[in-house]
């Protein structure tokens, strides 16, 4: 899903935690699941794959256009939500709670809109283990792909999402 995907539905779900659960800390956490999330995105872009240019039109071409080498993505892991509900379900913390609704509908949300981008076998993405197995090594977890640019503008490129519009695996 695109970044501006991710914002939007983050929007809806941390404000329907905030008016229908009545919680703004579980709002909070939602909104962090939900969108800050992707930081570990910026991680790799600068510590794996060492990108200097950190614009962000510049981060946002680089993975809509498919270009990374090592997909480490620390926090988008069925483990690290395994970790994670084991400590909400110990601390009762609502804001560690939210954070788990809202980074599992993010992971949701990317294995429905991302499976295109994902030809080997989107389920097993999300697992660390699994990337690690394939030594983070991007064309291995990407496949080779038809690399389409991304649209001009950084609020273009934030909504648009290459797997509606074609970033596909070469035919064979």
């Amino acid at each position: 899903m695109s970044p501006g995907g991710h914002a939007a539905t983050t929007v809806v779900a941390s404000t329907a935690a905030a008016l229908y659960g009545g919680s703004l800390p579980v709002a909070a956490g939602v909104a962090a699941g939900g969108f800050l999330i992707d930081l570990d995105h910026a991680v790799d872009y600068v510590l794996f794959n060492g990108q200097t240019d950190v614009r962000p039109s510049a981060f946002l071409r680089y993975y809509l256009e498919g270009w990374p080498h090592r997909v480490v993505l620390m926090l988008h892991s069925y483990e690290l939500f395994a970790l994670l509900i084991a400590v909400a379900w110990w601390t009762h913390w609502s804001v560690l709670w939210g954070y788990v609704i809202g980074g599992l509908m993010h992971l949701l949300l990317d294995m429905r809109f991302n499976g295109e981008l994902l030809p080997n076998n989107v389920l097993a993405f999300y697992s660390f283990a699994y990337r690690a197995a394939h030594r983070f090594r991007g064309a291995t977890l990407h496949g080779e792909l038809t690399r389409v640019p991304a649209p001009e503008g950084f609020w273009r490129a934030f909504f648009w999402n290459g797997a509606v519009t074609g970033l596909r695996q070469p035919p064979s």
